[in-house]
């Protein structure tokens, strides 16, 4: 068990208000919850610091996940977001990092957008005043995975206890941290531990995208979870086979650079470090549309051909899930990936006129013949559209409400729901047609035969129903740390995990060299 870990809970409720005795060392309030661990240490603080909440809005992506490395982590951060914040200002602390005074520390994080388009900035209160002061490193940041790597060096000098670290994306360079925001703001509250002298290294993994694959540490660490200086450590990229996209590895990232090209890759422990697999599903390309049928489908993005800044690169998108940006269902977003709420097909509608089928739902597009007033949505019925060369240079189609010229679906400026439009052919009303490669099965599989594995995790303990055979159960951290590595040999597995994650991936393989894998938040928290 991490030594760190040691005194899990053998601290009576009571001294939580009292100061630190001789006989109480910091160590005794270390928990295998860090939320836990910054509310024990933070009650004793004398000093709880008020911080100013910039103004703004929200603008562009926003951070999907985010982890710790480096030589100040005791505990990794790991914090992951499927879908964007509410407002533009969050505060992070459930998900919480416990760092050590007098070392470095990287801040790595994977974006929705390509993040060097905007302005990455990082601020800390290591003196715990109240006020931030600018990191003078810059963030690293690796367009084609969509990451930034923050470097951070804490001060011998820093007070004991929680602090925050403010990560600012802009439009534009703020003139403060608590200058007005176009774009987020995350304030991550962390805690600060006395220094100590190590010989050993924390190394964490991560997936640039959970959906298309999992990274994963195969080499056991010491009992503080970290690794010697000089010995090997093995990691492993594993695609998500269960993803109808055709997915390919790329390498392993460290700083900006691709250090190995094998999803299996073993090191000799040099430095603290973070490794980024890189996972891509296959490029859409641009296509003349097509009809098809749901045997035999062809799948497309739409996407809007505004050239504005505001609103070029959205697509059409339907999802029941209305926060965020967005007012209605079905709507015009970016950026685009492979799931179901971007795909669409179409569908013989006769007269030379078609439906324009979701994946995920089989719901079709639909609305009434007004222009611009009429937010459009997904139905059973659907509308018809007749599909044309907008006869535009650029290449782009018109959609046309049953055919007429003068009733284009178009993208409703600001709000960005689906509407009509009796102008800008080619530009506005202008569509382009990305096919995305969809894999086709090899072969037919028995259903019967077939299970799917389901999982449950609450309070560290994780069950799994729906197995065949004999599975392999390996279960990591958003960072990469193994939780627990278990042989499972009936329809139904427990185990209790090294220590409780909020978020965990359990990659199942079977006898047969199949690959499952869950992404589960535990429900306890």
């Amino acid at each position: 068990m991490n030594k760190f870990f040691k005194f899990l809970f053998i601290v009576p409720l009571v001294v939580l208000a009292l100061p630190l005795t001789a006989a109480d060392t910091t160590d005794s309030y270390i928990t295998s919850d860090p939320f836990e661990t910054m509310v024990r240490l933070g009650r004793i603080s004398e000093k709880s610091p008020i911080y100013q909440m910039p103004a703004g809005s929200a603008n562009g992506g926003y951070i999907s996940s985010a982890t710790t490395s480096g030589n100040a982590i005791i505990y990794p951060l790991g914090y992951v977001k499927s879908s964007a914040p509410n407002n533009y200002f969050t505060v992070v602390s459930r998900e919480t990092s416990l760092l050590i005074a007098g070392e470095s520390f990287e801040f790595n994080a994977t974006m929705t957008v390509d993040p060097s388009n905007y302005v990455i900035t990082a601020y800390t209160d290591w003196d715990r005043n109240g006020v931030y002061e600018k990191e003078a490193q810059e963030a690293q940041v690796t367009a084609s995975s969509k990451s930034f790597v923050q470097p951070i060096s804490i001060p011998e000098t820093a007070a004991l206890g929680k602090t925050r670290v403010r990560i600012r994306i802009d439009s534009s360079t703020p003139s403060s941290a608590d200058a007005s925001v176009s774009g987020r703001v995350y304030d991550f509250v962390v805690y600060v531990m006395e220094a100590s002298s190590r010989t050993d290294c924390f190394i964490s993994v991560t997936s640039n995208n959970n959906d298309l694959g999992t990274a994963l540490i195969e080499t056991t660490p010491n009992e503080a979870g970290r690794y010697e200086i000089g010995s090997q450590v093995t990691v492993k990229a594993v695609v998500n086979e269960e993803s109808d996209a055709v997915i390919e590895f790329k390498g392993w990232q460290e700083g900006g650079e691709i250090v190995s090209k094998e999803p299996v890759y073993t090191f000799t422990v040099t430095k603290s470090t973070s490794l980024i697999a890189i996972f891509e599903a296959a490029v859409p390309e641009l296509a003349t549309p097509e009809v098809s049928t749901a045997d035999d489908p062809i799948w497309y993005q739409i996407m809007n051909a505004h050239t504005s800044e505001t609103r070029k690169e959205r697509y059409i998108a339907y999802d029941t899930n209305i926060g965020g940006d967005y007012t209605t269902k079905l709507r015009v977003e970016k950026p685009a990936n492979q799931t179901d709420k971007f795909l669409w097909r179409l569908e013989d509608a006769g007269n030379g006129q078609v439906y324009i089928v979701n994946r995920g739902t089989d719901l079709r597009i639909s609305g009434s013949k007004v222009l611009e007033t009429v937010n459009f949505d997904a139905t059973e019925t659907g509308s018809r559209f007749e599909i044309a060369p907008s006869g535009n240079t650029n290449g782009s189609y018109s959609i046309k409400y049953e055919g007429d010229n003068s009733y284009l679906l178009n993208a409703k400026d600001g709000v960005w729901s689906i509407v009509l439009y009796n102008a800008g052919i080619g530009t506005g009303s202008g569509w382009y047609f990305y096919e995305v490669p969809i894999k086709v099965p090899t072969a037919i599989e028995d259903e019967a035969q077939s299970v799917t594995p389901r999982g449950r995790l609450y309070d560290g303990h994780l069950t799994i129903t729906g197995l065949e055979g004999r599975n392999q159960v390996r279960v990591v951290s958003l960072s990469g740390q193994l939780l627990g590595n278990f042989l499972a040999t009936d329809t139904t597995f427990e185990g209790d995990l090294r220590y409780a994650e909020r978020f965990i991936i359990a990659v199942i393989e079977s006898e047969t060299g199949q690959i499952t894998s869950l992404k589960l938040l535990d429900s306890k928290f």
